[in-house]
């Protein structure tokens, strides 16, 4: 009997515990209906907005509304214009320190001289200031060399007077006579004439010539004679001089008209950028 009444009352519990839970479930789904019906058929005109209309206080908030995406964008933007800038500037400076560190290491060259012009005007090295100068050293006599290094210069010279609006100071090219004892004003006048009429011709007495060349240390020296002839050997090099009349750069033979005109006005537009 005690095992009867035990199954009993756990088929009574049993049937309790599963009404208990279906009357749960059906209360929380009433509940759950009557929360999404509304409580008057009458619409409530006083609270009630349009589905797409905002009260006026959000208006007021959305005139005023930035996206992150468009603040990113202006940061980005300034942040680029910023930093252009600032590559400008170093650049710049970079430019000015390089060619500073590069004018205290070249060598001493260049210094005072006192020649003639092919017009047979006494000249000195103060009477250019204020012009860019390439000098090349020769002699009116040379069979090969010098004409080919001559015909350079005038190309040269003709690339840059394309620029010469855009510098400040004007760029002259010089032929200087390493043979005195031949190269008289008029045969100088009249051999650079045959390469271009912007050349300025020097030429002097050996005394003078020997001094210009030993402060641009240019090698020169005259060969055996044969008959009235002879040949001058020499250094076959043009130098650069910047308007203060210092020494800036030179060029051989190995660079050809282009190249040398380009690395001339690299150091024009580095001068006029340190002297402004």
């Amino acid at each position: 009997m005690s095992i009867i009444s035990h199954l009993l009352s756990i088929r009574t519990s049993t049937y309790l515990t599963r009404n208990i839970l279906q009357s749960t479930c059906l209360l929380s789904q009433n509940r759950f209906v009557s929360s999404t019906l509304p409580l008057s058929n009458k619409p409530d005109t006083k609270g009630s907005t349009l589905p797409n209309a905002l009260p006026p206080s959000e208006k007021k908030k959305a005139k005023y509304n930035i996206s992150w995406k468009t603040v990113t964008v202006t940061v980005i933007g300034a942040a680029s214009l910023m930093a252009f800038i600032y590559y400008l500037d170093q650049r710049k400076v970079a430019n000015r320190r390089k060619l500073q560190r590069a004018a205290v290491g070249k060598m001493a060259i260049g210094g005072p001289f006192s020649l003639i012009t092919h017009e047979k005007k006494p000249i000195t090295d103060k009477d250019f200031h204020g012009q860019w100068l390439l000098i090349y050293f020769g002699f009116t006599h040379c069979p090969d060399i010098c004409p080919e290094e001559l015909e350079k210069l005038a190309e040269v010279t003709e690339i840059l007077s394309k620029q010469k609006n855009k510098q400040k100071y004007p760029f002259q090219p010089v032929f200087v006579s390493v043979d005195p004892e031949r190269d008289t004003p008029e045969l100088v006048s009249k051999y650079i004439k045959d390469y271009s009429p912007h050349f300025i011709g020097l030429t002097g007495t050996r005394e003078q010539v020997a001094d210009m060349c030993k402060h641009y240390r240019v090698y020169f020296s005259q060969g055996p004679k044969v008959g009235d002839d002879y040949i001058v050997d020499h250094a076959i090099i043009m130098y650069l001089i910047n308007p203060n009349g210092d020494f800036v750069d030179y060029y051989g033979r190995n660079k050809n008209a282009k190249e040398v005109a380009n690395a001339i006005e690299q150091h024009m537009n580095a001068f006029r950028e340190i002297n402004k």
